[in-house]
């Protein structure tokens, strides 16, 4: 008997509701909580911040590796800011869509099988139909916030867990939504018209320039405008060397017993304090 079918064994009410009509649960009420897991990591999608950097804590060389290389990409590739404001309502919508085969408003249940695998249950990774959410994916912030939430670190969200993840990035939301339509918002009407999202673009696009200088300056050894594959590789070297030193920074605040390595007790302040930062809107560029 595998694990699966043992828990199902044990509990029938949780056999019931494996088909999501017993036991009080509809489709919608079953599917929710995956649905705003999704709508959270589509809300992150849309950022540029270093979301929940200090999870690097946790990290290995091959995880720091691929964190420095999504650092690079996003650095080549440039800016994907729409304008838009975060609208966690819109995200959910569009995760629904994207996994309603049938066109009905609801995930059943082989289409909320199909997003739960997407998510990754037991896994720190996402499957590539991940790329429908959002123009933009982020693999590596998406761990760092799942990191983040996971408070028993036992490699995946409890319901409690992924209830707090969507907690958080809703209020994120909400408070970057309100920001934005403070700092762009001219006319007071409380959206963006097309002129009030090109000042957004163009901000954030300056943003970004003033950083690239600032990167070629530093790391295009021939001084032709681009860093060839060669200079990226510096890059990445230093960009792994500085994830490296704040690693050990942040072991030097949190690791009480000083074995180089965070115990679930050990880390679940940070969780906390990070927790913190993600839902006061922190490390987003905005």
């Amino acid at each position: 008997m595998n694990r699966r079918t043992r828990i199902l064994a044990a509990t029938p009410c949780l056999a019931l509701a494996w088909g999501l009509t017993a036991c009080g649960l509809d489709s919608d009420e079953a599917a929710a909580p995956h649905v705003r897991e999704a709508a959270s990591y589509l809300a992150l999608a849309e950022e540029e911040g270093g979301l929940g950097e200090d999870a690097v804590v946790d990290s290995d060389t091959s995880r720091l590796e691929a964190l420095a290389e999504e650092e690079v990409e996003d650095a080549r590739t440039g800016p994907t800011d729409t304008g838009d404001v975060c609208d966690f309502d819109a995200h959910r919508a569009r995760v629904v869509a994207g996994y309603d085969e049938n066109a009905d408003g609801a995930l059943g249940r082989r289409e909320l099988r199909a997003l739960r695998v997407d998510l990754g249950e037991g896994r720190d990774t996402l499957d590539s139909r991940r790329v429908q959410w959002g123009r933009r994916v982020r693999p590596q912030a998406f761990w760092r916030v799942r990191w983040v939430f996971d408070q028993d670190a036992d490699g995946a969200l409890s319901p409690e867990e992924r209830a707090a993840l969507g907690d958080a990035m809703e209020a994120r939301c909400q408070r970057l939504r309100a920001q934005r339509l403070e700092q762009y918002d001219t006319n007071g009407d409380g959206v963006l018209d097309e002129a009030e999202r090109r000042a957004v673009r163009e901000a954030r696009r300056a943003r970004w320039e003033l950083l690239r200088r600032e990167r070629l300056q530093t790391y295009d050894a021939n001084h032709d405008g681009v860093l060839d594959a060669s200079e990226r590789a510096t890059l990445r070297k230093a960009r792994v060397e500085a994830a490296w030193k704040r690693r050990a920074e942040v072991l030097t605040t949190y690791d009480t017993d000083a074995d180089g390595l965070l115990s679930t007790a050990e880390a679940l302040p940070l969780r906390e304090a990070l927790q913190q930062r993600i839902t006061e809107g922190h490390d987003a560029e905005r």
